[in-house]
């Protein structure tokens, strides 16, 4: 990977423009096409992945690795300490993290500014979607908007044209060199790259997560001896795999299947059980379609409950400038 040189503010901008983002072939090594506007691509027909070993070129991200393995261990073993709490903490840190922190804070909030909260209400947002565990906020926005630039073609983060596995698991696991990783942040979060919060969260993001797991095992120990494991297995393992794959699926399954209310240069498609699983965000097609709406369910059945969040903070007065013309020809 080469090292990006950093986005200007008319840049910036322009990648968090619906036209630009939906339209634009940006070459990997290259910034001058953001600035040269639409290159009408067209959608892959018959993507040839390229050879596994090449993603890895740095080698095995093992850090990743072992998390991942000790989570979805430890979701297997909340099944043998299984607690009504237990379930009830996991359902509402799942809203928390999952919808708050990931699909409101980090995507619709971050990513794409559909949405403005005050500084204080933005950084709780970014504290719940570090809870999840899906990495820090400069980390989670750079790579979305890469996404959304590149969406399924060379230089796409997790495009189900190099196979399914990659797009929804793999993409994560390659070893990348610091100065790789700061060159996306300043190249493709700028805006967070700068602010001096977002940087202390990008190094203590993990912490949040851990000390979660430490409150809730000794809340369970002091209530009863042994229950700490099943309000800690619980609220972060089960909780955090079943938030994994819900976004997970986004990456991989919205981009293979379901149905188009947009056409649009990559494959993005709706799927209903990823929007209910991801609190609305499986309305994928529309989203890349448009992408700075605050609302991802343009037709009356595509319920999206990140929307109905959104809309409630705006009739209370902390959401502003929220971003919510569905086209005409979609009403």
């Amino acid at each position: 990977m080469s090292v990006e040189s950093p986005l200007t503010t008319d840049e910036m901008q322009e990648v968090l423009s619906d036209s630009l983002l939906n339209d634009t072939h940006v070459d990997e090594t290259s910034t001058d096409e953001i600035q040269t506007g639409r290159s009408g691509r067209k959608a892959i027909a018959h993507p040839v992945p390229s050879r596994l070993r090449d993603r890895f070129p740095n080698g095995m991200n093992w850090t990743n690795f072992t998390w991942m393995l000790v989570m979805h261990s430890g979701a297997v073993a909340a099944l043998w300490h299984f607690s009504w709490t237990g379930l009830a903490i996991c359902a509402v840190l799942h809203f928390v993290t999952a919808c708050l922190g990931v699909t409101l804070g980090y995507h619709r909030l971050l990513t794409h500014g559909s949405f403005k909260v005050p500084k204080p209400v933005e950084y709780f947002f970014s504290v719940c979607g570090m809870l999840s565990a899906e990495g820090s906020p400069i980390f989670w926005v750079a790579t979305h908007r890469k996404h959304h630039v590149l969406s399924d073609l060379p230089g796409d983060p997790h495009s189900p044209n190099e196979g399914f596995w990659w797009s929804h698991i793999l993409w994560f696991k390659p070893r990348v060199l610091k100065s790789e990783e700061e060159a996306l942040f300043a190249r493709w979060a700028p805006d967070l790259w700068k602010d001096p919060w977002h940087r202390v969260f990008d190094r203590i993001f993990p912490v949040f997560t851990i000390l979660l797991g430490i409150g809730l095992f000794v809340a369970g120990e002091a209530i009863k001896p042994g229950f700490g494991w099943s309000l800690a297995l619980w609220g972060v393992c089960m909780r955090a795999v079943l938030c994994y794959h819900s976004t997970w699926f986004v990456n991989s399954a919205t981009h293979i299947w379901g149905y188009r209310n947009y056409e649009t240069t990559d494959r993005s498609r709706n799927l209903w059980w990823v929007a209910l699983a991801s609190y609305g965000e499986g309305w994928h097609n529309n989203h890349h379609a448009h992408q700075r709406l605050a609302r991802h369910g343009h037709r009356w059945w595509e319920i999206d409950v990140t929307w109905m969040v959104i809309r409630t903070l705006q009739i209370l007065g902390i959401a502003t400038n929220v971003q919510d013309r569905i086209p005409e020809q979609t009403k």
